[in-house]
């Protein structure tokens, strides 16, 4: 049987705030992470019907592959898994696969799962910051720059969104760049929803004609939790419905624009505001309320007509900004 290949190796300049004074017992990994990438390692070989033709098992994670970090700053180590040399086809156009564990209580959360170019830890303006570069594809044409960052929110339990070290306060790709993938095979995105965007998930999929096996295709809506976009403190939400089905495989449909969904004094959730057809989000957090940006298809150049839009409470609608 052929090795998996080495896993591509692109620039990595991680610079991490290790939690030094913690005692030596603290900084070795918790056995679930260590099991979880031992176990992703050993099953690449797994074959039922070859269970002799694999080569020895590895009982050691490689150096680097599991790495304490300090994200939530609560006196406990949070773990970064850097899979670049783990020897795992996890890396790609994309980077390579990074994983963020912050320590919550006695258990974990996952603050982190994407592909990244680059993954840095640093410190600004008194906070942690996460800094990542990821493919073009997120930002605009080939050869851009393209990055992200967030901080720890202890309060809401998940990463927020920061200016990244150049300034660039433009979240672009509807919205932003995930922390977290939607994976097959993962908790359903249902269950981490809103009650009332769990009921838009229900209601607003598509099953299209298709050339897989099937026949068929479903196709479902998609959610991004956004910085507050009308002053209240609460984060808001994206939502952009399937596009509907084409009237055969060789057929184009119009995009569907998308829909800004407020949270109210109560945490529940209401439709405030939609965009016209094919046109797509980005979030300015330059400043507080956040900036809607309602972008046509011509794509992130400055010719495009962007329109601008902030919240009016007077009218309770997002009007254009001058």
């Amino acid at each position: 049987m052929t090795a998996i290949r080495p896993a591509l190796r692109p620039a990595l300049s991680a610079v991490l705030l290790m939690a030094a004074a913690a005692p030596a017992s603290a900084q070795t990994p918790p056995d679930a992470l260590t099991w979880m990438v031992l176990n992703e390692i050993n099953s690449v070989y797994f074959d039922r019907t070859e269970p002799f033709n694999r080569p020895p098992l590895v009982s050691r994670v490689p150096d680097g592959v599991i790495r304490p970090v300090d994200v939530s700053h609560d006196g406990k180590p949070d773990w970064l898994i850097d899979y670049t040399d783990s020897g795992l086809m996890y890396c790609g156009t994309g980077g390579c696969l990074r994983t963020l564990y912050v320590s919550h209580g006695d258990d974990y959360l996952m603050a982190f799962d994407e592909q990244t170019h680059t993954f840095d830890l640093t410190t600004r303006g008194g906070e942690t910051v996460i800094e990542v570069e990821v493919h073009h594809v997120f930002c605009g044409p080939a050869g851009d720059s393209c990055a992200f960052a967030w901080t720890w929110d202890a309060g809401l339990e998940q990463l927020v969104e920061r200016p990244t070290a150049a300034g660039q306060t433009l979240l672009t790709n509807d919205g932003g760049f995930p922390p977290v993938a939607e994976r097959p095979g993962s908790r359903p995105a249902v269950d981490g929803l809103p009650e009332e965007l769990a009921a838009v998930w229900r209601e607003s999929r598509l099953t299209c004609p298709s050339q897989d096996h099937d026949g068929f295709r479903t196709h479902r809506p998609t959610f991004k939790s956004v910085p507050d976009l009308n002053g209240d403190g609460l984060r808001d939400w994206l939502v952009r419905k399937p596009d509907p089905c084409a009237a055969s495989p060789e057929d184009t449909v119009q995009p569907v624009g998308f829909s800004v969904w407020l949270t109210g004094p109560e945490g529940g959730l209401s439709e405030a505001w939609a965009s016209a057809p094919d046109h797509w989000a980005m979030i300015d957090i330059a400043t507080t309320p956040a900036r809607l940006v309602s972008n046509p298809a011509c794509g992130y150049e400055p010719a495009c007509p962007n329109r601008r839009l902030r919240w009016d409470p007077g009218s309770s609608t997002f009007v254009s900004v001058d």
